[in-house]
């Protein structure tokens, strides 16, 4: 039956061997009591390494001479041909009831001493790869669908699951049924037991993250009104907690715990209340098991003040009028001078070059960063304007343009 051989595995490999071993013409003359450990090694790429292993204490000298002898004259070829051919049975019919390809092989059988000086063992060790072993999708690895009916351990029998090759980039989500012991990168069963239907069954969550976007709503703002970040994590993690990390002029880190939504984006409303050069950034608490392989660098924004009295705001207001005025004088008395000079009027690159250091001097001042629409805010430029010096800067190499949504963010090269 086909459940059948698959949920008694164990079962029929014990048998496997020990129909070798009492096949064999020059056999183990004493009697002895083997101990089988299952060992299944689990790797990323959905393949398993399985190690039968049985060990039997070789408790006098007789029992090594016995097993020497077994040693030295098992018909090791045969012994493995037909572990390799049954091996082959099973994997082909879990194939068939999960729907998944799957292929046996790099087929291995060792005859030896094992053991302290104590105390030693004689071992005989098969050994194979079972690829297609788990279940791999884009986020997590499952152990279980081949045992098909179930799994069953005799009382002296052992199991064990390592997963080390898998720790770095996933961490044990669930595990049933509970083991009988559990290490850091190792579960471990003893027999006698019978597993439920599909069990052992593990299943691993990948823990590397991808931060896709992290982002201000401005890089200027005033004191005492609040500033968004947001940005996505990828894939999305329902429910994963982040930090996101002010630093204030003064060196001081303020510390925000945001919770990521079911499609991995995150918001986080912040009202600075010092004026200054701050940070913000981004982080894992340090008790996560996720990790970010990609996180991005400080975002640096201003807060500014206004001013308090009205008598100050008038005075601000009439230094700009004065202003205004002298460069419209100046402007009259350039035109004046220059027609009477009969000289063309400048080129209008002379123009471009004073809107394009304008427009440098705006990021400068803004930390090098800011959105297309807060750089037209700033120079009173037109939209099409705007678009066009930033498009000569680009071309010039001194600026990158980089597509954000439906806005572009421009930074200094």
């Amino acid at each position: 039956m086909l459940q059948k051989s698959i949920s008694r595995f164990v079962s029929i490999v014990v048998l496997l061997i020990t129909i070798i071993i009492l096949r064999e013409p020059l056999s183990i003359r004493g009697e002895f009591e083997f101990q089988t450990t299952y060992r299944i090694i689990l790797h990323e790429d959905s393949s398993a390494t399985w190690i039968v292993k049985l060990s039997t204490p070789l408790l006098s000298e007789e029992d090594k001479k016995d097993f020497e002898e077994f040693m030295k004259n098992a018909d090791r070829e045969s012994m493995l041909s037909s572990f390799k051919s049954t091996i082959e049975n099973i994997v082909n019919r879990a194939s068939l009831i999960t729907g998944r390809p799957m292929l046996p092989k790099d087929f291995n059988l060792e005859i030896d001493f094992g053991g302290g000086i104590i105390k030693q063992l004689g071992i005989i060790e098969y050994r194979f790869t079972w690829v297609g072993f788990s279940l791999k999708t884009l986020d997590k690895i499952e152990v279980g669908d081949v045992f098909e009916g179930g799994f069953y351990l005799f009382s002296d029998e052992v199991l064990e699951i390592d997963y080390s090759e898998l720790a770095e980039n996933y961490f044990l989500e669930m595990v049933s049924p509970h083991p009988s012991k559990e290490e850091s990168s190792k579960v471990t069963w003893f027999g006698k037991l019978d597993f439920s239907d599909c069990e052992p069954r593990l299943v691993f969550q990948n823990r590397v993250l991808t931060v896709e976007e992290f982002l201000l709503n401005n890089t200027r703002v005033e004191k005492g009104l609040s500033l968004r970040a947001y940005g996505k994590i990828s894939p999305p993690v329902s429910n994963l907690i982040i930090h996101i990390v002010y630093k204030n002029p003064e060196g001081l880190e303020i510390v925000r715990m945001v919770t990521v939504g079911s499609d991995g984006y995150f918001s986080d409303d912040y009202t600075p209340n010092l004026v200054g050069s701050w940070s913000v950034s981004l982080r894992l608490p340090s008790n996560s098991k996720y990790k970010i392989n990609n996180l991005p660098q400080h975002i640096i924004f201003s807060v500014y003040e206004e001013a308090e009295s009205t008598e100050g705001s008038e005075t601000y207001r009439l230094l700009i009028i004065i202003a205004v005025l002298m460069v419209i004088t100046l402007v009259s008395a350039s035109l004046i001078l220059y027609r009477r000079r009969k000289k063309p009027s400048l080129p209008s690159d002379e123009y471009m070059i004073s809107d394009e250091e304008l427009v440098l001097r705006i990021l400068k001042n803004s930390g090098g960063r800011l959105l297309q629409k807060q750089i037209k805010e700033a120079t009173g430029f037109s939209k099409a304007k705007t678009s066009m010096v930033l498009n000569e800067l680009q071309k010039k190499g001194l600026i990158r343009k980089i597509k954000r949504g439906r806005e572009y963010l421009v930074e200094l090269a």
